[in-house]
């Protein structure tokens, strides 16, 4: 049984399924326009798995809006490109992107239950997705031996399809928001909080279920989360995000292990950890910039512990630090001195 992205990778060369190039999205609203997404450049590797943190409003979500053409009717990509198994997604009309969606790039939203039309059984929702987006369009029931092999691989009971959506608990509608997402076979998924609102238990289920299934099926999986932990277990890559800008790049152990960029320490360090020896929480201190008046420069400098002068005049752009490590900071090489403790 296939689906219409079954057919082997075209990517003309390059091991990159996603490339992002200075992507940057506005919304417009009466108070100006806010400055979401700016300058966003990163690759995503086939098979591989990336990780976007960062406080709440910083842009993550709005990255992944992006990536999936389901931004709405006030926001506007002002510059940038997105390229998915070679083929620009920016600039396709409405109906080229929908036809992408789910057969190419597919989403687990958070909010499981918001996912879901609350009249139609949770078949009947993922059967629609078969059927719009395989071509020639399945019979019912191909698309239900389909639906039931995804339970199946995400721990549901197939004669669940027929169920409604209040019939399933918080972490069976999770997974069979991840089923939908697999139906048709695409070459990216992006999570963005696959976890909120899950006890612990079902977080860690879901979590290895999700490996599992991108290490079984080969796809790439962008992961959008505030929960560090989250990302450290699931992830080979972290892009750390700072008001509408990624400030920091590279392989999730380094980036753990040796932070470069003054908010990507201390966004680290204001985590606890069960591993390692004790060490005092960093505090975050101040607000998180205004994205309609984002202060000029450095949007961190007005927190920063290493600011001076400049951090205030210029914009800071990404440099290798080390081999797949970026940063965007002036004076990365003295964060590892920082006196947590004292800041």
């Amino acid at each position: 049984m296939t689906s219409p992205s079954a057919s082997a990778d075209t990517l003309l060369g390059t091991d990159n399924i996603l490339e992002v190039d200075d992507l940057t999205m506005y919304y417009k609203t009466r108070g100006g326009y806010v400055k979401a997404v700016e300058d966003i450049t990163f690759d995503l590797g086939k098979q591989t798995a990336l990780g976007l943190v960062g406080e709440s409003g910083c842009g993550k979500t709005s990255v992944a809006m992006s990536l999936m053409g389901l931004l709405p009717g006030n926001a506007e990509i002002n510059k940038g490109s997105i390229r998915l198994d070679g083929d620009e997604l920016v600039g396709l009309t409405r109906e080229e992107l929908r036809e992408r969606r789910w057969r190419d790039i597919a989403m687990v939203f958070q909010g499981a239950m918001n996912a879901w039309n609350p009249v139609y059984t949770v078949g009947d929702q993922i059967r629609e997705a078969i059927r719009y987006h395989w071509e020639p369009a399945p019979s019912v029931e191909v698309a239900n031996a389909r639906i039931a092999e995804l339970f199946e691989l995400v721990g549901l009971a197939p004669a669940m399809l027929e169920r409604y959506p209040h019939e399933f608990s918080g972490g069976m509608r999770q997974r069979a928001v991840i089923a939908m997402a697999l139906s048709c076979d695409p070459k990216l998924i992006i999570a963005d909080e696959p976890t909120t609102a899950l006890d612990v238990i079902v977080q860690e289920q879901i979590l290895k279920e999700l490996k599992k299934i991108q290490d079984d099926l080969g796809m790439a999986i962008i992961y959008i989360s505030h929960d560090i932990a989250v990302i450290a277990e699931v992830t080979e890559q972290i892009g750390i995000m700072y008001a509408g800008r990624l400030v920091e790049l590279g392989p999730t152990p380094e980036v753990f292990a040796d932070p470069r960029h003054p908010y990507g320490l201390l966004l680290l360090r204001s985590t606890p950890s069960i591993k390692g020896p004790r060490r005092k929480l960093a505090p975050l201190v101040g607000e998180p910039a205004d994205l309609v008046n984002p202060p000029p420069g450095c949007r961190f400098h007005p927190r920063c512990p290493l600011a001076e002068e400049r951090c205030a005049q210029e914009t800071p752009v990404m440099e290798e630090v080390s081999p797949g490590h970026q940063v965007a900071c002036f004076y990365w090489e003295r964060t590892a001195e920082l006196d947590i403790e004292g800041v």
